[in-house]
């Protein structure tokens, strides 16, 4: 499964907006609005990474988890696909058999029955 994940988290955990130096009438104030958006931006860029590992994660837990059922299917297949090559030939020689039986019976009451003697 191919996912733009980076795309999907910048829209779901947006950033914050950086403050613009114009709006402050003093320095200090400006940095210490500063030092507070590089805090929040980290962190959602944190939690970017976060979810992104998770989705990763999962992605490859659903991955291993359709080979394993893909796996189990062609097992399945295949014992089928034994079982009915065991009946058919189980079929084949019990007409076999059955055949051999009936022509015995029938060589039996065809064949002359020997007079007195």
């Amino acid at each position: 499964m191919a996912c733009n994940y980076k795309n999907e988290a910048v829209g779901k955990f947006l950033l914050p907006s950086q403050p613009d130096e114009g709006n402050f009438t003093s320095r200090m104030a400006y940095k210490a609005a500063l030092k507070v958006y590089w805090h929040n931006h980290m962190h959602v860029m944190e939690v970017h990474e976060w979810w992104k590992q998770g989705e990763w994660i999962e992605d490859a837990r659903q991955e291993a988890e359709a080979a394993r059922a893909r796996a189990a299917a062609k097992k399945e297949c295949r014992e089928a696909e034994e079982q009915s090559r065991k009946c058919h030939h189980l079929k084949e020689e019990a007409e076999a058999s059955v055949g051999r039986i009936i022509i015995h019976h029938m060589n039996h009451l065809w064949s002359p029955v020997p007079g007195p003697g």
